[in-house]
Formats: C-alpha cells, structure tokens, sequence
C-alpha cells in the first residue's frame, strides 16, 4: 500500500503497488496425504477463488500447490513480510483456473480480478481488496472499495523514488482493524473527524501521484504517515511502533517522507524521495541502524503464466 490504509475502508481513494516478489500458483496431479504432503503455503483465500472461478468455467482438475516464500522473511519462511501473501494466492488461484480453462489472461483480466476479490473477501471480509487488485493487474493501482471493477493503473511518477524498509516486527492486519473497529463503535466522532483526515490526505496523495508531482507526493506521505498515528493513538493500537516512527524520522532527515505500508504495527514501511541521492542518503542511514532495506521494485506485471 502507498495510500489510502483504513480511509479505503470507508470509501476512500487507495494506491496500491504490485512488487517484484511472486506467488508461485501451481494446478495439478494430486497431493500424498499419507506421504505428508501439502500445498507449500495453504490458504483458504485461494480454495474460495478457485471455487468462484471454476463457478463458471467448470471444475478442474489437480490441488493447488502454493508458494509464497518470496513474500516470506527467515529461513523457514516463518514470517510474513506484510506484502500481501493471501492476496496473491487468491489472484493466482484464480489465473490458474482461467489458464486451465484456455482463457487469455490479457483479455479475461477483469474476470479474474472479480473471483479472486470475491474469494479473498468470502474469507476476509474485513480487508479492501486493494492488494487483490494490484496482484492481478500488475504496477500501481488506483483503487476504490465500493468499485473495484474501476480500479485502474497508473504511471509511474518520473523522478519519484521509492524504499521498502522491513521492520523485523510481524503484524496482524486483522488485530489492528478490530481495534479501530471497537473505538468507532465507542467514538463515532472521534473516529469520523480521523478518518476524513486520513481520506482528505488520500485524496492529495492520489492526485498528486497522477498529476506527477513528486513533491506533493513526499508532503502527502508524511501527513498521511502522522494521521494514521493520530488513528492509533485514539484507538490504542500500535500502529505506528517505534520502528515505524524510526524509518519515518531517518527519512525526513534524508529529506523524504515515509509512512507504514498496511495497517501498520510492524511489517513494512514505504519512503519516499524526490531525488535518488536523498534515497540513497537514506538508505545508508537504515544500515547504520540495522534496518533492512528490501530489494523490491514496482512490478508492471500481475499474474502472468510461466513455462
């Protein structure tokens, strides 16, 4: 997520990026119960999108076999990094389906979006869509919750940079929405004075993303940064940590602006430059304080079949 974290919830404008960190999706044969064996990485957000799918194309046949170790962080791949695992799998679900029934993915793009979103949201109801989108449709993008069928791809600002930060901290993104769920139930006009700033501040963001304002980009980002840690503090929930208002700190000092990525708590965080030496400038820093810049790039592609 660039933008648009809580505020898509309630209507707003997101911005989301698909990143160079892939799902592998696999439809075929038959798993060995007795021998032990399972899809690498089962979820159930993938069952419900190939169900969907298979709807209206027909069954298919085989299990699925699930990869999202690039989208995981240790050895073990034990922990998620916060780039959307469940999303790809249910974008990938849905590909495989259409592939197997012949289907063009270029040209039944659309259709696949709607079951892996219907999918995703059969099994997580509480979550946007948004990185369902990106993973289909590949690059960055503009995304609204109540039409998800007008989600759209945006260019790439020239001169924008861009820096993933891992926090080393794994986080729930379900936890955090029940607690600002559970502070709108107690504080409606707390949380609609918030949530219209988090919006208003989307808005900016998304514009200026589209006008190409880089500028306005990096000011967007921090202000959209400092709401969301308005938004935890009034809901007592963590989500802006102390690693998270670290990167942001390092990266104004670089002279950008960083926010977290998701709904916060841990996981990753995004940064954003208007020159690369101010990226670079940063990028040192996180070395300095033993943060881990992740080797991930805007990806122009969404689910795509290989050989």
């Amino acid at each position: 997520m660039l933008s648009g974290e809580y505020a898509v919830l309630e209507g707003a404008t997101a911005l989301v990026a698909a990143v160079n960190a892939r799902a592998f999706i696999h439809l075929g044969g038959s798993l060995d119960a007795a021998a032990g064996e399972e899809p690498a990485r089962p979820a159930p957000e993938a069952d419900e999108a190939r169900r969907l799918a298979e709807a209206e194309l027909g069954a298919t046949e085989g299990d699925l076999r699930i990869d999202v170790g690039a989208l995981r962080s240790g050895e073990d791949g034990a922990m998620k990094l916060g780039l959307g695992s469940s999303a790809a799998s249910a974008a990938g679900a849905a590909a495989v389906v259409a592939l197997a029934h012949g289907l063009d993915l270029e040209l039944e793009r659309r259709r696949v979006l709607g079951w892996a979103l219907a999918g995703h949201h059969a099994v997580a109801p509480e979550g946007s869509g948004a990185d369902v989108a990106a993973c289909v449709l590949g690059g960055v993008v503009r995304f609204e919750r109540a039409q998800p069928e007008a989600a759209r791809r945006l260019d790439w600002p020239e001169g924008l940079e861009l820096r993933v930060v891992w926090t080393g901290v794994e986080a729930r993104t379900s936890d955090f929405i029940s607690k600002v769920r559970a502070f709108e139930a107690g504080h409606a006009t707390g949380f609609s004075s918030l949530v219209t700033r988090l919006s208003s501040e989307a808005a900016r963001f998304a514009d200026a993303f589209e006008a190409g304002d880089v500028t306005a980009i990096v000011d967007c980002a921090g202000r959209y940064g400092h709401a969301m840690e308005a938004l935890g503090r009034a809901a007592d929930a963590p989500i802006v940590e102390y690693t998270l208002r670290r990167v942001a700190a390092l990266a104004r000092e670089a002279g950008g602006a960083a926010k977290p990525s998701g709904a916060g708590g841990g996981d990753v965080a995004v940064a954003f430059f208007t020159s690369r030496v101010a990226a670079e400038r940063f990028e040192r820093a996180c070395r300095t304080a033993k943060m881990q810049i992740l080797d991930l790039r805007v990806d122009p592609e969404g689910v795509r079949a290989e050989a």
